[in-house]
């Protein structure tokens, strides 16, 4: 434990709230003197003073002690997770709202160049979709391309009905290339009430088609068939 790092960043805490030591020492009920005793690094508060310390620049007893205040950065993993659980969130307070009998499915792909990950919720009466991450993993170097359109498809009898779409061709930017995986950083489904063909969303034949444009104009296009599989209730 640093004292001499400690007493600093009370220093600055004080500073910042634009308080004198003998202001802050009265709103602790010590002495001018324990104050500047910790602000040079030659003592440490006791838990008690800590507390109020915390209370009094509302900042965690922990963050005091360390000396500084940690910025966690938020990793695209971290980000997929956190908008998994608010859409999951969201499910279950429209449960609490409106009881139905939902269940939950993954959504995932077995091709070879493509991972998915998902979720579906489903009920007698309502279908939901989220697919928060498609990752491109076939070779090692990629092409850039200036524009892409994302589409979530329904594939009934032969027909193919549009359920969802990301990003468009028309909208090209043409003086900014990027690869495949860094469109598909861009990119997510959420779709709240999906009318399937099937009574059960299970059975419904998905698939995302992707079509990219390159400097050159031309388009290359990618299936990605989905499978719900599993519960994730």
């Amino acid at each position: 434990m640093n004292q001499e790092k400690i007493g600093k960043f009370i220093l600055n805490l004080r500073k910042q709230h634009k308080m004198t030591q003998k202001e802050f020492a009265d709103k602790l009920n010590v002495t001018a003197q324990a104050v500047s005793k910790w602000e040079n690094g030659r003592g440490i508060p006791d838990i008690e003073i800590l507390q109020k310390i915390s209370e009094v620049f509302n900042v965690n007893i922990d963050t005091i002690l360390n000396g500084s205040r940690t910025k966690k950065k938020i990793t695209k993993k971290n980000l997929v997770i956190i908008t998994l659980f608010i859409f999951i969130l969201g499910i279950i307070i429209y449960l609490l709202l409106a009881p139905n009998d939902y269940s939950f499915t993954d959504v995932t792909s077995a091709s070879k160049e493509f991972n998915v990950r998902g979720v579906a919720a489903y009920s007698s009466d309502k279908n939901s979709i989220y697919i928060s991450d498609i990752e491109y993993v076939k070779g090692e170097k990629e092409e850039k391309y200036i524009g892409m359109e994302c589409i979530l498809y329904e594939s009934h009898n032969n027909i193919d009905e549009k359920v969802s779409q990301c990003g468009s061709l028309t909208k090209a930017k043409k003086n900014i290339a990027k690869t495949l995986s860094e469109l598909l950083k861009e990119t997510e489904f959420k779709v709240d009430n999906f009318s399937c063909t099937n009574n059960n969303i299970k059975n419904s034949n998905l698939y995302i088609s992707i079509n990219l444009l390159d400097t050159n104009n031309n388009i290359t296009t990618y299936k990605i068939p989905l499978e719900l599989t599993g519960t994730c209730n």
